[in-house]
């Protein structure tokens, strides 16, 4: 018995170690002239993210961050332009 209460409690702290660990932010591309964002996407847009966090997706993804969401946004100051946003998450 003493044993089993052991591995549940091990099991249980490993589960909440990982729920803890996870990280997300929002990031922003340059906006762009038009209705949609995604055509001017390409390997070499930069984003720039919350936390200090900024990159091309292909450098986002070297340093572990997964892409969850991707939306094209109409920019504020400038409704004529769009911008990507992503949210990426690291487990």
């Amino acid at each position: 018995m003493k044993y089993f209460t052991y591995l549940a409690a091990l099991i249980s702290l490993s589960f909440v170690g990982v729920a803890s660990a996870g990280e997300a932010h929002v990031c922003k591309s340059p906006a762009v002239s038009g209705t949609a964002a995604n055509p001017a996407l390409n390997d070499s847009t930069v984003f720039t993210c919350g936390g200090g966090v900024s990159g091309t997706i292909p450098q986002l993804a070297k340093e572990g961050w997964k892409i969850v969401q991707q939306t094209d946004q109409a920019d504020s100051p400038d409704p004529t332009k769009t911008y990507a946003q992503l949210i990426i998450q690291k487990d």
